[in-house]
């Protein structure tokens, strides 16, 4: 074998492989994990407030609710992402973990930022836009853009 070089003559002691240039070891923090779940926690809260989940019975759903497809979309993701944190905690998960759990906390954030941005629906009187339909665009063009800079960094 090239490149391979006994350094100890003991036989209990393994081969050890030199190489021409030394491998980069990217080793993710748990910490990381654990701040994900956190978020996530948190990101999990709002969203249940946002879809009115903790209205009583007594209180009036209005129309406009979240499709149910869109709900069980959001808590699969949910659910992928909190319990992926916990599988590369538990097996101390590398760069792919770490890049997967990145891209489910930010598809689990554009419902809260949709919020928060002008609509991009049209008016249903005027089926106009909103004279802010740019910002909402450029806000989730940035949005995407940041979070694919975040996810290709080494």
């Amino acid at each position: 074998m090239a490149g391979v070089r006994r350094i100890c003559k003991d036989p209990a002691h393994a081969l050890v492989v030199h190489r021409s240039r030394p491998a980069v070891i990217v080793d993710v923090p748990v910490q990381y994990f654990q701040s994900v779940i956190a978020t996530e926690v948190a990101v999990t809260g709002v969203l249940l407030f946002q879809i009115r989940f903790f209205d009583t019975g007594n209180d009036q759903r209005d129309e406009s609710s979240v499709d149910s497809r869109l709900r069980l979309l959001m808590l699969i993701v949910l659910t992928a992402t909190i319990f992926g944190s916990l599988e590369a905690i538990r097996e101390s998960g590398g760069r792919w973990a770490a890049v997967l759990v990145t891209v489910g906390l930010a598809i689990s954030l554009l419902p809260i930022l949709l919020r928060v941005l002008p609509t991009l629906r049209r008016d249903a009187q005027t089926r106009q836009r909103s004279p802010h339909f740019w910002v909402t665009v450029l806000g989730l063009t940035l949005y995407a853009a940041i979070i694919a800079l975040v996810v290709s960094i080494n």
